[in-house]
């Protein structure tokens, strides 16, 4: 009897592990099945986060920034036309002056005394004129009562055409002893001074005219196609950027040169007395293309040497990024204008693009 109780209650306790283990078991492969279900689901957390905006279409503003220097529309070295020492000089730097202005005057002594001498040469051969008149049988000093051939003749011996040359010749010296300003202007780089002696090479000063300012400046080949003449510029010195200029394109050079610039002239308007020769300046020269499909610069990502923007799609209740090569035909600090690849009224993400790729899922 006992020997079979003892058998009964092994046999329960074997029982009772069986189901345990039973037990376990079950819950075991299913939370494994529980875990490979989850691992399975798409993580909504997981896609990346993009902001999209339409293509639109309106005038594309083309700017194109450059630096240059502020030129005058004419500067002229001025000089003597003869050596001597200065006597007198009436201008300043700075200083503006009218066109047929006295600027300086050299000594005059030497000048003055061969305009005498040669006034004295024209007296002795009008004397010796009026006795070859005579001789001739003409009255006075009429020459006209002489034969051409006679009139001629007695002009000649007398002397009286060489001494009216040596006279226009002794004034026109006089008058290079006076420096006058070939048209309206300010004067600059004035460094002579009274009572030294300048030759005629010597530069006296310069003549910068006011008739304009411009600013010259250069731009690269490659957006030569965005410059045109009449185009409106802005011009901002460097040294006032508070200020501001406005002008137009006057000139485009037409060559390029070995790094691959070309050089552009913009009048200015309204120039005042802030702006200086030689002054360094920032241009902006603006351009309006009508009709242009336009995107923010952030949309355009380049992949493969190629330009991409990737455009938002629904599909099966899904957002899908999608790959479009575009080409660029205009572009500025912000924007970009599309030529082909896209169309207004696109979708186009300009935000989480970085690493996209095609048919990617975002939110």
């Amino acid at each position: 009897m006992r020997y079979l109780l003892l058998k009964f209650t092994s046999v329960v306790i074997c029982v009772s592990i069986f189901f345990c283990v039973s037990c376990q078991f079950a819950a075991s492969t299913a939370s494994t099945e529980a875990d490979s279900t989850a691992l399975n689901k798409p993580d909504a957390e997981s896609l990346p986060v993009v902001q999209a905006q339409p293509v639109r279409t309106g005038t594309f503003l083309l700017a194109s920034a450059a630096t240059g220097l502020i030129r005058s529309a004419a500067q002229s070295k001025l000089h003597f036309r003869s050596g001597g020492t200065i006597s007198r000089i009436f201008v300043r730097n700075g200083m503006t002056v009218q066109a047929g202005q006295l600027l300086a005057q050299l000594d005059k002594q030497d000048q003055q005394l061969a305009v005498r001498q040669a006034e004295d040469q024209v007296r002795e051969s009008v004397a010796q004129l009026r006795g070859l008149i005579a001789e001739y049988g003409g009255h006075d000093l009429d020459t006209n009562s002489l034969k051409p051939n006679a009139r001629a003749f007695v002009l000649t011996k007398s002397g009286y055409y060489r001494a009216h040359t040596a006279l226009a010749l002794a004034r026109q010296n006089l008058g290079y002893t006076d420096l006058r300003a070939p048209y309206a202007g300010t004067i600059a780089n004035l460094s002579a001074q009274p009572y030294n002696f300048i030759t005629a090479y010597e530069v006296f000063c310069t003549l910068l005219s006011t008739a304009g300012l411009q600013a010259e400046f250069s731009v690269l080949e490659s957006e030569l196609r965005a410059i045109r003449e009449g185009q409106p510029v802005t011009v901002v010195p460097v040294a006032r950027p508070e200020r501001s200029y406005q002008g137009q394109v006057t000139e485009i050079n037409p060559f390029v040169n070995g790094q691959g610039l070309v050089l552009v002239r913009a009048g200015i308007r309204q120039a005042d007395r802030q702006l200086f020769e030689g002054m360094n300046v920032r241009v902006r020269v603006e351009r309006r293309v009508p009709g242009q499909l336009i995107i923010p610069k952030t949309a355009v990502v380049e992949r493969s040497g190629r330009k991409v923007v990737f455009t938002l799609a629904e599909e099966g209740g899904q957002r899908l990024a999608k790959w479009n090569y575009v080409t660029i035909a205009y572009e500025n600090d912000t924007e970009v204008a599309v030529s082909e690849g896209l169309k207004a009224g696109d979708q186009v993400i300009i935000s989480g693009n970085l690493n996209l790729a095609h048919d990617a899922k975002v939110k």
